[in-house]
Parts: C-alpha cells; structure tokens; sequence
C-alpha cells in the first residue's frame, strides 16, 4: 500500500510544529488481493476477552483480544462460511512507528471483513483498515451502474451502495474515504449519479467531496459544482473539503487549474488558502508564480509559509539563507528574498516589452 506523511513546519519559521503521521492510504483493492477470505454482514456483537500481544511488521506490541459475533449475508471470497461466524481477533496497541493502530469491529454495524488465514484462524488483513462500510440495500440496479462480477468490484460495489442506501452521513463519508483516488476510477459512473441523491445534495460537504473524486477522474462536467463549493459563501462547504477540490483542481490543465487556484488564494479560510498555495507548485507551470507572489503579503504565517515553499519548488531556488538566526529576522529575509525575485521578475518583463 502507499503512504501519506503530514508535513514537518519548522518551529523556527514561527509556525506551529504538526505531528508527524505514516498512515497506510485505504487500497480497496490491495484489501482485496491480500484477503483469503471476505465476507459481507452485520456484526452483531464484539466483547474484549483479555490483553495479550500482536505481531505487526516483524515486531511484537502489547494488544487486546476481541470476540465478535457476525452475521454473514453473503461470501465474496473464499469458502463459504455459515450464517452465524465467531471471529476471535487481536489488535496491537502501536505500529512500527508507534502510531496507534485502532483496527477492529464495532457492535452493530454493516461491515465487509477483509480477513486472511493464519495458522489459528484468521486475521484482518489490515489493522488499519479489517472492515469496510457497508449496506444490506443495493441501490446499483436502480442507477443502472454495473462495476463488475470480480471480487474488487464486489466489495467496491458494496462501499459504494452506502452512499444511496444508508442514512447515516457519517457512513456516507467513510465510505468515500475508502475510496482510493488512483485506483477506484470505476467508481465514477456511481459518484455521478450519487449527486443527485437527495441526501448528498443536502450536504454541501459530502457532495464536494464526491465531486473531488470526479474531478481527479477529469470529469471537467463537475467544474461548475466545484467552483460554487469553493467560491459561493452560501454552499458552507468547510475549509477541509475546499482543500480536496483544490487539490483536484491542481491535477487539472494548467489553463483551468492556475486561475481557479490563483483566485483561491483570496478566500476567507486559512486552510483553503494553504492549500491553494501549497497545490499551485502541483501544476508545473511557471503561470502561476504571479498568483504566488502576490500572496506574500497573506497575514497568515501558514499561508506565508506554503507561498514560499511552492515558489521554491517551482523555480527551483532552494539554497537561500537567512541573514540572522532570529525568527522574525529569518522570515523577513525569506520575504526580502521573494520580493527580490518579483522585482527581477518585472523588470524582465518590461525589458521584455522595450
């Protein structure tokens, strides 16, 4: 599976320092590969049964053990198993880079259970990801969407069938987030016609994030929906959500991405500004240094920051210092250094224009 690390600020830079984080990125389909057996039903019931140890990536951390009482509709992988299943489970306490690792099953909840065998039993072929969300009510037929047969599309289809056929928002928005921007493009006949679900529309939230996974998929038609969730101030579309449309943005054209990001650099939210600053350096193209350099003057330090760091991926000056060890002093060297550069910039220009 791949990875995501959150990025390391500085403290001498005046900017909060974030915790470091390694998380594996949900991979429905690695799930599936590496799963001897996945079932579909609702767990009924889990019960802690005791401390004990799990080994995870050669190493032994301290965990618990769990018994969980499914009841199983359907078998989308291995053999077949009988309408009452008991699985007995372990989860460590922390990974290999002391993250927690909080895989496990809940009581009453609609579930597929990706599982592999060991010598004893079975266990969860993730402890990141042992389940996925599910719903007992296919809703694919009534939308003419057809993913396929295999046991990807399978469970995929089930993940999906939440979005129209649970009314739990929450499950709504892990089963999205389950969904992997790289691989899970099949998806998106069933996204499309999940906009015009009532619910989705109701939720400026959700339904922007939906149209993020359209746009990373070039589905330029969920533009305009994209521009009113980042733009219009009556969607309330959160500072979060505006980030992941940027993002898909970025993955755009450069003639589409670098005007809608340039201008986003304007919105009210600190984090959508961060963002558009930061996915600007994304579009490789030296259009958008104009947009960047007229953000120097954001009053947020974060904003500050991510101008100045896409400005240096973009024209690939990376080797200038500071003139003091001082903070304050330090990033007003940094600005000194990017006010130089713009200056040099225009005079090239109107060199340029003589």
């Amino acid at each position: 599976m791949t990875f995501f690390r959150l990025i390391l600020v500085a403290s001498t830079l005046g900017i909060g320092v974030l915790c470091a984080e390694i998380i594996p990125v949900a991979s429905i389909r690695d799930l599936v590969n590496s799963a001897d057996l996945i079932v579909v039903g609702r767990v009924e019931r889990v019960e802690k049964t005791g401390q004990g140890s799990k080994e995870l990536q050669g190493r032994t951390y301290p965990g618990k053990s769990f018994l969980a009482e499914l009841r199983v509709d359907e078998t989308i992988k291995g053999e077949p198993l009988p309408a009452a299943f008991t699985l007995h489970y372990s989860t460590p306490s922390t990974d290999a880079v002391g993250n927690v690792a909080e895989g496990g099953l809940a009581s009453n909840t609609y579930r597929v259970v990706l599982l592999k065998k060991t010598d004893t039993g079975y266990e969860f072929v993730s402890p990141y990801y042992p389940s996925l969300p599910a719903c007992p009510k296919s809703c694919a037929t009534d939308w003419h969407v057809d993913l396929g047969d295999d046991a990807y599309h399978r469970v995929l289809q089930r993940v999906l069938d939440v979005l129209c056929a649970s009314s739990d928002t929450n499950e709504k928005k892990l089963a999205l987030w389950a969904l992997n921007w790289d691989e899970d493009s099949s998806a998106a006949p069933f996204l499309k016609a999940a906009l015009a679900h009532p619910e989705i529309r109701a939720d400026p939230v959700l339904s922007s994030d939906l149209v993020s996974y359209l746009l990373r998929w070039k589905d330029l038609s969920v533009l305009p929906l994209a521009e009113n969730a980042i733009f219009q101030p009556s969607q309330h579309t959160d500072g979060n959500s505006k980030s992941n449309l940027l993002l898909a943005i970025s993955k755009l054209n450069p003639e589409l991405s670098v005007p809608l990001l340039t201008r986003a650099l304007k919105l009210p939210e600190p984090e959508a500004r961060i963002a558009a600053a930061r996915f600007l350096q994304y579009t490789e193209s030296e259009t958008a240094l104009d947009g960047l350099l007229s953000a120097l003057d954001d009053p947020n330090r974060e904003v500050q920051f991510a101008v100045m760091q896409s400005l240096g991926n973009l024209t690939e000056q990376y080797q200038w210092r500071p003139s003091s060890t001082e903070p304050d002093a330090f990033w007003f060297s940094c600005i000194q250094h990017w006010r130089e550069f713009e200056a040099a910039r225009k005079a090239a220009v109107r060199e340029q224009k003589l």
